[in-house]
């Protein structure tokens, strides 16, 4: 009976005890329900959760005929946990602790030689960093960062050469030893990352710009970063003490989501041609810079975009800052007479005067009505607008300008696109110096006759010629051509960003009448020295002297060479522009020496790779012949 109640007795106290330590542990539940905070409870789910991120792959880029100008490659990283190696406090390694040291043994002579090192000196680097300054245990220690493929292959078959043994020692019955090559690698592993690579060099390199693995620096790789860079998942595991994953949490896993490849308006054997033509003239010159865009003036397609000196964007860090900036969309400079075709068409499309209007432009030397002197390289008597644009003189332009009156010059000038943002995207750009008419004064009204006092960008320049060759519009520019918005859909760029608009400029009887004063200009006028044999090109020379920084007048000897192009005649296909910035002027600084020639190469090619028939023979070409001769006389027969 005694010992029947002591059994009931005990039952008793043992339920109550097991009800007491419920009720207490209801009790700390619901105190942790309403006071544990946020920081907290990140804190206990961070102990027993690894959070894996999934890196998203940054899409590439393309040119128009899909050649890759920018990818991503995987790279590896190797690396080392120092306080899961040598666990001091014996709660980490998977290992007993009295076999942790034989593991650390095996995995540094396995690895050390891969390292190029010795074991000794490898393990004094491991113990030498196992705590931080602070004394906390060091979990993470990089061994060697950015390694090839070839490395992570000879670390994988280390890794099957002690799994190898591992099942050797079980087979032979020593089940410590198999545990100690099972588990030697625990400690070391790789991060995989990407890195940006660039296979065609220099190619474009300033229109591409660069990125590092996870974000666009410059140019377009970091204009349209939103786009390449994609969105990264995640893995969320349960782990246990040792730091190894059980498995994977409930909605715990997101994938990555990889960036939209792009396609750009640019076409490899065209943008190749102009920057070899670029190159050319800029190193026989000895140039300072120098930029070159060839223009679809009918959609505003951007085919080419050169700058010089050229970047390599897989070695930027060697460029200087200021040569890795898009020279194209960035540097406004005044254009000098290649402007005076944009004033002509304006005054004839308003009409002040016609083709056949004549001036007097006085021998090359004439002061206008408030006593500025202008001067004329070649001196002209009686001339008509068309000769005016011919022989380049900036007396005729002054009497044009002065004729069509401030408010007129200057809407022709915003007109064409001057002095505002083109819409092309490319970062950087800038709208041009034009300041507004409220400021305009009488002596701004003659520069800006012959293209002084007003700032422009290559770019602009293109798209401004453009209007002449497709019957009045002006365009605007393009250098995205399609992107991938999800795998397997490519849709047209105009499909994303919606149409672009076109802005009538001139009639369409204005433009024939302009096309045919500037063919005249390559025939017997500025541009003699740009002829070519194949196709009956159109054009305008421009020099300019640069002007001195912070002070109200120019150098004498310091240019800016420009021609600017269109072809071939009755219908044109292509716009180009070459802009050469301080050639040597002992070696040439006019337009029509400097960059003319390199731009119709470049115009010759591009309408070649088009497959556009010549139109030029030695019965229709008075200069058939006479290229090489022309080229020699002024020092290019290069």
């Amino acid at each position: 009976m005694y010992s029947l109640r002591k059994t009931e007795w005990l039952s008793g106290v043992v339920l109550l005890g097991s009800v007491l330590v419920f009720a207490a542990l209801l009790v700390r539940v619901g105190w942790l329900q309403t006071h544990t905070t946020r920081a907290t409870m990140r804190e206990l789910r961070s102990e027993h959760t690894i959070v894996t991120h999934l890196m998203a792959r940054r899409a590439s880029i393309y040119t128009s005929d899909s050649t890759l100008i920018a990818g991503s490659v995987r790279v590896y990283s190797f690396y080392a946990d120092p306080g899961y190696i040598f666990d001091p406090k014996g709660t980490l390694n998977a290992l007993p602790s009295n076999e942790v040291p034989k593991a650390e043994r095996v995995m540094v002579r396995a690895i050390a030689p891969l390292l190029g090192q010795s074991a000794s000196h490898l393990t004094a680097k491991l113990h030498g960093q196992l705590y931080y300054p602070n004394g906390q245990l060091r979990r993470f220690l990089w061994l060697k960062r950015g390694v090839k493929q070839n490395f992570y292959r000879r670390v994988e078959a280390v890794h099957h050469e002690l799994e190898h043994r591992a099942v050797e020692a079980l087979r032979h019955h020593h089940p410590n030893l198999a545990d100690i090559y099972y588990h030697a690698l625990d400690g070391v592993g790789f991060k995989r990352s990407t890195r940006r690579v660039y296979p065609l060099g220099s190619f474009a390199g300033q229109v591409i710009g660069f990125a590092n693995s996870n974000r666009g620096l410059q140019g377009l790789e970091g204009q349209l970063n939103s786009l390449l860079v994609g969105r990264n998942g995640r893995v969320v595991y349960a782990k246990e003490a040792t730091e190894r994953a059980l498995w994977i949490e409930k909605r715990g896993y997101k994938p990555p989501s990889d960036g939209m490849k792009v396609w750009l308006t640019l076409n490899t054997t065209m943008q190749g041609v102009a920057e070899r033509a670029l190159d050319k003239a800029c190193k026989y010159f000895k140039a300072h810079s120098g930029a070159a865009v060839l223009m679809n003036p009918f959609n505003g397609d951007i085919l080419a975009m050169a700058n010089y000196p050229p970047l390599n964007p897989n070695d930027y860090q060697a460029a200087p800052e200021k040569f890795r900036r898009n020279r194209a969309v960035t540097d406004p400079y005044e254009p000098g007479s290649c402007f005076k075709p944009f004033n002509v068409g304006w005054a004839l499309q308003h009409h002040i005067v016609t083709l056949q209007t004549v001036f007097n432009c006085h021998h090359g030397r004439w002061r206008d009505p408030t006593g500025r002197l202008i001067k004329d390289v070649d001196g002209h008597g009686f001339l008509t607008v068309e000769n005016i644009l011919v022989y380049s003189s900036n007396i005729g332009m002054t009497h044009v300008g002065w004729r069509m009156g401030i408010p007129r010059l200057y809407a022709g000038v915003r007109a064409f696109g001057f002095g505002q943002m083109t819409g092309s995207i490319l970062p950087g750009e800038s709208p041009g110096m034009v300041r507004p008419e409220d400021q305009w004064t009488k002596g701004t009204e003659t520069s800006a006759s012959f293209g002084y006092g007003i700032g422009v960008t290559t770019l602009q320049l293109a798209r401004a010629f453009c209007v002449f060759a497709n019957g009045g519009y002006l365009p605007t520019p393009q250098i995205i051509k399609a992107v991938e918005v999800k795998s397997g859909d490519i849709q047209p760029w105009t499909q994303i960003a919606g149409p672009q608009p076109m802005k009538k400029v001139l009639s369409r009887h204005v433009c024939r009448e302009m096309i045919g004063a500037m063919e005249q200009v390559m025939e017997r006028g500025t541009g003699q020295y740009c002829l070519s044999q194949v196709y009956q090109l159109y054009g305008k020379t421009g020099t300019a002297n640069l002007a001195i920084a912070g002070q109200d007048g120019y150098h004498k000897h310091e240019y800016n060479a420009t021609f600017v192009e269109g072809g071939p005649v009755p219908n044109p296909r292509l716009i180009c522009v070459v802009s050469v910035n301080q050639p040597d002027p002992k070696l040439g600084h006019y337009g029509g020496t400097v960059a003319g020639p390199e731009c119709t190469k470049i115009m010759v090619n591009a309408l070649q790779y088009l497959q556009v028939p010549p139109d030029q023979s030695p019965a229709t070409d008075p200069w058939w012949g006479k290229e090489k001769q022309l080229w020699a006389e002024s020092g290019l027969s290069h």
